[in-house]
């Protein structure tokens, strides 16, 4: 009978805990809000989206085509794509099964944790508090944009669960149990989980030997038996480990080709750091961490909490010596864990003896940790400011927990002891929204929806807008992303950008951009570069944040370095937000222009206003420009023309002073300027234009003009496309484009040297419609037919890692998708070599003729991981069968 009543309780208790958080993000759910901030939204969820639409086209998810110009899904690890739940849900409408996918993680968390703390000894009431403080604690609420961190965390308990059933009695289906823990913590995609289910099993088998020994030294049966325990548990991790072979080979090898950088860059909300922060987050949301302070005593006579307490320990003396981090980490979810499963023994101890001398002398430690915690709490406060409104309903509700625990806890009434755990519980169901864990996530129509901003720039894109879209952006676009459809939000808007957001992108892809950033923000350096490298990198669009045209101007009424060189026929158009302004000032020199006289206009500035009217001014040789070496001695001596007002001057090795001038072109009233147009005048010498920007008289106010703006000025390549108020879009002239075939190669001795060329196409004569660039090694063996022709290709179809393309050759067709050992090639039946090219892109030499070239990705190291799988599966299978039937013959 008994047995029967302890059965109902943990049956209404798991119930309870599979229902909370269904209760606790009731609101983010009514309304439509994803379960998912910061890196939820911005990363999480679009590599899922498009994990699950490959699986809905009957494909394995290996090739993610809408970002970085390609890049490794399946490699990328922390999408979970083989997640037993991710495969589930690939049926699903994304949103809603992403929305699925968080929700169920966290609504068996809590009945795994609390199936695990019983597993280790803790009574139903303790047990059921360890269950919320993980499920809804301050690790998975504060950090619910950490999607694979979620889906992961059913998983820890659950192997823990594995682990303590296998080391009470070892036999083929606990290796089995444990094997199937272990695979589906590494296939949940969280790298930070992983290990802080290695940290707490590893500190688990260590507290087991140490207690089967009885100390250092010891060698009995029980010895024996641990230890053989231990091997087998080692096994069942290998078996698990070769389970997960199809996620971690390849997430393995993208690894090795991955630069440095990580997740966390979306941001999540504001999290508190430091230890202020961690007294903040645990003593305002959990009882655990009081209840766990009162356990200390209990440590010699409750060997289960050993373990806990050691990694408890452990992370806290790393926080003291490391500092603590506002994200997640191993050592942050480990503690969680553990502090939970601290508590609900701490709890179960003094539940047990809550009638007797004993119970009374626990409860009192538990209240002297309260009160010392209050203090804490208090004087951390003072340090991360105030605790904010929305949490005064959930701390006084688990602040009357704890009156209510103390005071009742010792009735004899059973409702009455329990009657705590009321409010305790309607504590953990308000943390979430007293905490904003869901706060600045989108719902599905923010996602899926335009913005007014992108649909304007998605008209002007017009048939073309799944070609490449690079986004001159140096740093994440606050407030922009929906506008920009920036990084990994292009799944949602039909793009493929050059941007991106995945720490296992290729380092390849982003040193084409002089060492984009894993979020896609491109390092200022590039835009200093030369735009022709667009052409031969496939892009077709490039769109920059209007207010990033300019910048904040100096005294002087100046911005940024432009560094651009006005020669003829290239004028180059600087656009900007619509300014008011009563003058253009403009630091520049000339190049050899000793035979220039004095007066003679050589380049002209045109003030395009947001009326339509243009006004023109010249910029003239002794008036606002001058030869930059004038006091040279031997260019003073024969030079016809005056110096204009010096801006800047600076020392030449040669003994003379070089000079930067300043060129004030004053309008004829107050205007709402929208673009500067340059070109240089035939016949006149190189014009520098160094910086420029436009000054107010009116309200003293200037802007400068930026960077990104003398990026996109160089008309001959570039073309302004739309101009919103937002968002600015300008179209590539010419280039490869999605693909065309080449005539030639450019053969350079290595790596270093392509990229040299890469950065300055223009200076280099590169004509990306008629060559491509290889190293020597990639080139080695490869021969294009004697009669090569440039002529445009077309791409019939392409879906993550499947490209259909039609050309004529001969020649070399290049493809602007991000190049990788995966890809295979067949022209119309025969299988063809894919060819890095033009540094990071596709190359496929053709033969004369029209012809069908079909392009494959398959994930590299996902082929051998399946056969791991199957061997390790089947190994399984025969030990638990061979265990059965010995059990048989026995019986």
């Amino acid at each position: 009978m008994a047995s029967s009543a302890g059965s109902w309780r943990d049956a209404v208790a798991v119930t309870l805990l599979a229902a909370a958080p269904v209760v606790a993000y009731a609101p983010a759910l009514r309304e439509g809000r994803l379960l998912a901030p910061g890196d939820g939204a911005a990363f999480h969820l679009p590599v899922r989206t498009e994990a699950w639409r490959a699986w809905g086209r009957g494909e394995v998810p290996s090739w993610n085509s809408s970002v970085f110009a390609g890049s490794p899904l399946l490699a990328s690890y922390r999408p979970g794509a083989l997640h037993p739940l991710v495969l589930a849900l690939a049926p699903v409408e994304p949103f809603a099964a992403f929305q699925t996918l968080v929700l169920a993680s966290l609504v068996l968390a809590g009945p795994f944790a609390f199936l695990w703390t019983r597993r280790l000894g803790a009574e139903p009431v303790g047990a059921f508090v360890a269950g919320l403080g993980f499920a809804l604690g301050p690790a998975l609420v504060a950090h619910l944009g950490d999607t694979p961190a979620i889906v992961a965390a059913p998983a820890l308990p659950l192997l823990l669960l594995a682990a303590e059933a296998h080391l009470q009695r070892p036999r083929a289906t606990t290796v089995a149990g444990l094997a199937l823990a272990v695979a589906l913590v590494l296939l949940a995609g969280s790298p930070e989980a992983a290990g802080a289910g290695a940290l707490l099993f590893g500190a688990r088998l260590v507290a087991g030997l140490a207690d089967a020994r009885g100390g250092p030294g010891g060698t009995g049966p029980g010895s024996r038996s641990a230890s053989r325990s231990a091997l087998l548990a080692g096994a069942a991790v290998i078996a698990g480990a070769l389970i997960a072979a199809p996620q971690l080979l390849p997430t393995l090898v993208a690894l090795r080709e991955a630069g440095p950088g990580g997740p966390g860059l979306a941001g999540e909300g504001e999290i508190l750091a430091g230890w202020a922060g961690l007294v903040v987050r645990y003593v305002s949301h959990t009882p655990a961490a009081i209840f766990s302070l009162a356990a200390v005593p209990l440590l010699g006579a409750l060997p289960a909490s050993r373990a806990p307490a050691a990694v408890a320990v452990l992370a806290l003396a790393v926080f003291a010596f490391r500092g603590i981090g506002a994200g997640t980490g191993v050592l942050p979810l480990a503690f969680d864990l553990a502090l939970c499963a601290l508590g609900g023994l701490s709890l179960s101890a003094q539940w047990r003896a809550r009638r007797e001398p004993r119970g009374r002398r626990l409860r009192l430690l538990a209240l002297v940790a309260a009160l010392c915690s209050v203090v804490s709490l208090s004087v951390a406060t003072t340090v991360t400011g105030p605790l904010s409104p929305a949490l005064a309903a959930p701390v006084g509700l688990l602040a009357l927990g704890f009156i209510l625990y103390f005071a009742l806890a010792g009735r004899p009434e059973t409702v009455t002891s329990h009657v705590f755990l009321l409010p305790l519980l309607a504590s953990f169901l308000l943390q979430p929204w007293g905490r904003h864990a869901w706060a600045g996530a989108p719902t599905a129509s923010e996602l899926e929806e335009p913005t007014a901003t992108r649909e304007a720039v998605d008209r002007s894109m017009g048939p073309r807008r799944a070609e490449r879209t690079l986004t001159l952006a140096t740093a994440w676009p606050r407030a922009r992303e929906r506008d920009l459809a920036w990084a990994n939000l292009a799944t949602f808007a039909g793009r493929r950008n050059l941007n991106g957001y995945d720490a296992m992108v290729p380092a390849s892809r982003r040193v084409l951009f002089d060492g984009m950033g894993v979020d896609g923000a491109l390092p200022r350096p590039f835009l200093a570069t030369d735009p022709g490298r667009l052409e031969l990198l496939g892009v077709r669009w490039v769109q920059v944040p209007t207010q990033a045209l300019v910048a904040p101007a100096d005294r002087d009424g100046l911005g940024e370095d432009l560094d651009v060189v006005l020669e003829p026929p290239r004028p180059h158009l600087f656009p900007l937000p619509i300014t008011p302004a009563t003058e253009v000032r403009v630091v520049s020199f000339l190049t050899g222009a000793t035979a220039v006289e004095q007066g003679r206009i050589v380049a002209e500035c045109v003030v395009r206003l947001a009326s339509g009217r243009e006004i023109w001014h010249p910029i003239r040789a002794g008036v606002e420009t001058a030869e930059w070496a004038w006091e040279r001695p031997d260019v003073r001596a024969a030079v016809r023309h005056g110096m204009a007002p010096v801006h800047a001057s600076f020392p030449v090795r040669e003994g003379f002073t070089g000079h930067q001038y300043l060129g004030v072109l004053r309008l004829p009233g107050r205007f709402a300027v929208a673009s500067l147009r340059f070109r240089a005048w035939p016949g006149a010498p190189p014009l520098w234009l160094l910086r420029a920007g436009l000054g107010d008289a009116q309200t003293g106010l200037a802007v400068g003009l930026s960077s990104a703006s003398a990026y996109v000025s160089d008309e001959v390549r570039l073309a302004e496309a739309a101009g919103t108020p937002l968002v600015s879009l300008f179209e590539v002239r010419r280039g490869i484009g999605p693909a065309w075939v080449v005539e030639s190669v450019r053969r350079l001795p290595d790596e270093a040297h392509l990229l040299d060329v890469l950065r300055a196409p223009t200076r280099l004569g590169v004509d990306a419609r008629r060559e491509a660039l290889m190293t020597e090694r990639d080139a080695a063996g490869v021969r294009l037919p004697s009669n090569s022709r440039s002529s445009p290709a077309f791409v019939a179809r392409s879906a993550a890692g499947r490209m259909l393309v039609r050309a004529a050759g001969p020649g070399l067709l290049v493809l602007a998708e991000g190049y990788d050992a995966g890809w295979t090639a067949k022209v119309d039946t025969e299988d063809a070599a894919v060819l890095r090219v033009n540094a990071d892109r596709i190359g496929v030499v053709l033969p004369e003729g029209t012809h069908r070239i079909l392009l494959a990705h398959h994930a590299r190291g996902f082929a051998a991981g399946l056969g791991l799988a199957a061997l390790a599966l089947s190994a399984l299978a025969l030990a638990v069968l061979a265990g059965q039937g010995r059990r048989g013959g026995r019986d």
